[in-house]
């Protein structure tokens, strides 16, 4: 039988650890945030793509498709489940406006300094712009500030420390972070 394949940049017991460790965190958060809620196992599945994501984009500079395209079913589906359980679908609506407006802000974003931003970035950007968007336009503003505030400050750092920052920032875990700060302090 053959071993499945590790995802990059989590091939090592230590970088699975971690990521275990970033996703225990923010799996705990998020049951903070939601309590038991219809919302809670979306934002669980979410917080799960979130460190593997972000964990893997350090490690590699790329975001893994193998965890970001399930997520374009996935999250539709939970949002869906949550929606029709709540008895509100405009959440639902808003997210996947939300969806494609992020996604379309970082595609342009990659197109105009493609050394900068991947296409990974934008994939990412389409699923946090649908659980943002599911709770409300200001998690929406409130969590995109966070990632590029968060990325600028990292590489204003890296330059002043090293010299030169990455020619790619790895700009997957701050959109992850900024999402969840989103996420835990907007209501």
């Amino acid at each position: 039988m053959k071993r499945p394949t590790p995802l990059p940049g989590l091939e090592t017991p230590g970088r699975i650890a971690a990521a275990c460790a970033l996703g225990t965190g923010i799996e705990a958060a998020v049951a903070w945030r939601f309590g038991w809620s219809p919302a809670l196992p979306a934002y669980c599945y979410f917080g799960v793509a979130a460190a593997v994501i972000s964990m893997t984009d350090l490690g590699t500079r790329r975001v893994p498709n193998r965890v970001v395209l399930p997520a374009y079913l996935a999250g539709p589906a939970l949002l869906a489940l949550a929606s029709a359980l709540s008895g509100s679908w405009w959440p639902l609506g808003r997210g996947g406006i939300a969806m494609a407006l992020l996604a379309g802000f970082y595609l342009l974003l990659g197109l105009a300094f493609p050394a900068g931003m991947g296409f990974g970035d934008v994939k990412w950007a389409g699923v946090i712009g649908l659980y943002l968007g599911w709770l409300a336009w200001t998690t929406v503003s409130t969590g995109t500030l966070i990632a590029f505030l968060a990325a600028a400050v990292f590489v204003t750092a890296r330059h002043l420390l090293a010299g030169r920052g990455w020619r790619i920032v790895p700009m997957a875990p701050f959109m992850s972070a900024g999402a969840l700060v989103g996420v835990l302090i907007t209501r």
